[in-house]
């Protein structure tokens, strides 16, 4: 593989995280703690489930069904821990009274967990692509896997902020049948996107 196709693959599959850290969260100091807070929750959420992988040592689509229960246990503690902390990271903000700052800081929480879920899940095959061989993808064989994962990694890394933003609404709006719904919506949409990236690998 060429080392223009190192960093295609490089770009497309960090290019849109890049964009939004340079463009808003960089500016904020406040932005930046919080998304180093919430991938340490995302962290948390990886190791444990490599732990129980490690120990079980089970397949693919077993290890997606508790992965994701983990991660969305995780999504809902740091929401909790959120709520706690709500009056004084509005306190400290640029615009304190501002109606809309539950929805930044969320849009940022979802930020920190896609960086790193990112990061995680694609960097070690990045680092192979630049090796002599091609992997090809099964599912489509004329285009190598080091490009249709680079788009997953892009697309998913979108998805996570989605999904933080949705079920944190989600979770405010408790018992209410439709803060219900949000959190559904995420955790099946969330486990259709991971099996369907399965499928096609």
């Amino acid at each position: 593989m060429s080392l223009l196709s190192f960093f295609g693959c490089l770009f497309l599959a960090y290019g849109p995280i890049l964009s939004i850290f340079i463009l808003f969260i960089a500016p904020t100091a406040q932005y930046v703690l919080l998304t180093v807070a919430s991938a340490f929750f995302c962290l948390i959420a990886l190791l444990l489930s490599s732990v129980i992988w490690y120990a079980s040592r089970t397949n693919y689509y077993i290890s997606i069904l508790y992965s994701i229960i983990i991660q969305e246990l995780c999504r809902y503690c740091f929401y909790l821990l959120q709520r706690r902390a709500e009056h004084g990271l509005n306190s400290i903000s640029a615009n304190p009274m501002f109606p809309f700052n539950k929805h930044i800081f969320s849009f940022v929480f979802g930020y920190g967990y896609a960086l790193t879920s990112a990061l995680v899940g694609y960097i070690s095959l990045l680092v192979e692509s630049i090796g002599p061989g091609v992997l090809m993808c099964v599912s489509c064989p004329q285009t190598t896997l080091y490009f249709i994962s680079a788009i997953t990694t892009s697309l998913f890394s979108l998805l996570h902020i989605g999904w933080m933003m949705i079920s944190f609404e989600g979770y405010s709006e408790l018992p209410k049948p439709r803060g219900y719904c949000k959190i559904l919506w995420v955790i099946l949409s969330h486990y259709g996107a991971s099996f369907a990236v399965r499928y096609h690998d």
